[in-house]
């Protein structure tokens, strides 16, 4: 890759995608790192692509998170903040999916994308993610209906709601302070 990087303007959801998975591939310095992370999130089609490939991908910067990544999506905390509260409920009712339906290996991967979500999570300790975490958790508490809509358009069930709000105990009981 060279010393740049460039995000199209009308980014697609594929192309960042695509530019994520470039990106983590070259090995980039941290400095690269860091502003093509910041450019990809200014858009939700390019935080969403970028969340995509960074946690289910085979970068072990999914699971060690390196400064240059958390001061990247420290940039726009607004533009993530929804983003990965929904990183770590999507892949804890999935994980409960497919071990519902005996596919250990997709468990296994959702898993691995709940962990590295809560890992990040911790790691960049924004107040923003933990409001919406309060937010989710008041909502399977039926204490307020902000992500309803999100419950039921998904169709998540009480075992994966009692899983998805376990998830965040778990998340804000060991977010840095």
């Amino acid at each position: 890759m060279n010393l740049q990087f460039t995000v199209p303007p009308n980014l697609s959801f594929e192309q960042a995608i695509g530019l994520t998975q470039e990106l983590l591939d070259s090995n980039p310095s941290e400095d690269l790192l860091e502003s093509a992370i910041e450019s990809l999130i200014q858009t939700m089609n390019g935080a969403r692509g970028f969340f995509v490939t960074f946690l289910t991908g085979e970068s072990k910067l999914a699971d060690e998170p390196t400064t240059a990544v958390l001061k990247g999506l420290r940039s726009n905390p607004d533009a993530i903040a929804d983003l990965m509260v929904k990183n770590i409920a999507m892949p804890t009712a999935m994980q409960l999916t497919h071990q519902r339906n005996g596919n250990a290996d997709l468990a296994a991967s959702s898993q691995l994308t709940q962990q590295r979500s809560i890992h990040l999570v911790q790691q960049l300790n924004c107040p923003e993610i933990t409001q919406l975490l309060k937010s989710l958790q008041a909502t399977l508490q039926n204490q307020s209906t902000d992500y309803q809509d999100f419950l039921d358009r998904w169709g998540y069930d009480e075992e994966q709601r009692l899983a998805i709000g376990q998830a965040i105990a778990l998340t804000l009981a060991t977010a840095l302070d």
